[in-house]
C-alpha cells in the first residue's frame, strides 16, 4: 500500500534552474571573460563546476612532524625555484611519475624499502 502519511510532503524545484541562470547572466559575460575558472550559480547547481570534473583521487597521507616539515621546505625550495607556489599534492604527483618513468629514481625508491624500518 502506498498510502501518502499527512506530514508527506512535495517541493516543485522545477524553477530553480532558471532562477539561478537569471542570476547568472545578470552580470554578463565582461565579468567571467577575464577568469579562466569562472563558474556560473547554475553550473555550482548542476553540480559541473571545476571541482565535480576533477579525476583526480583524495587520499589521506599521515606523516610525521619531520617528514611533514621536509615536505613544506620541499614545497618552499620549489616556490622559490620556479617562482610560482608549487603544491604539496603537486610535487607528490610528479615524485610517483619520476618513479615510473625514470630506472634511477625508482631503483633508489626499491632500495629505500630495501633497508629495514628505522627504529
Amino acid at each position: 500500500m502506498n498510502a501518502k502519511k499527512k506530514d508527506d510532503f512535495q517541493v516543485d524545484t522545477g524553477g530553480v534552474s532558471a532562477l539561478l541562470n537569471g542570476l547568472s547572466d545578470r552580470f554578463g559575460e565582461e565579468d567571467r571573460r577575464h577568469r579562466t575558472d569562472a563558474v556560473t550559480t547554475a553550473d555550482r547547481h548542476n553540480g559541473t563546476t571545476a571541482d565535480s570534473r576533477d579525476t583526480r583521487s583524495k587520499y589521506t597521507l599521515l606523516l610525521d612532524q619531520d617528514d611533514a616539515l621536509s615536505l613544506d621546505e620541499l614545497a618552499i625550495q620549489m616556490r622559490r625555484r620556479t617562482g610560482r607556489r608549487v603544491e604539496k599534492s603537486e610535487i607528490l604527483r610528479t615524485l610517483i611519475r619520476l618513479a615510473e618513468t625514470n630506472p634511477p629514481v625508482f631503483a633508489a625508491l626499491t632500495k629505500a624499502f630495501d633497508r629495514p624500518p628505522a627504529q
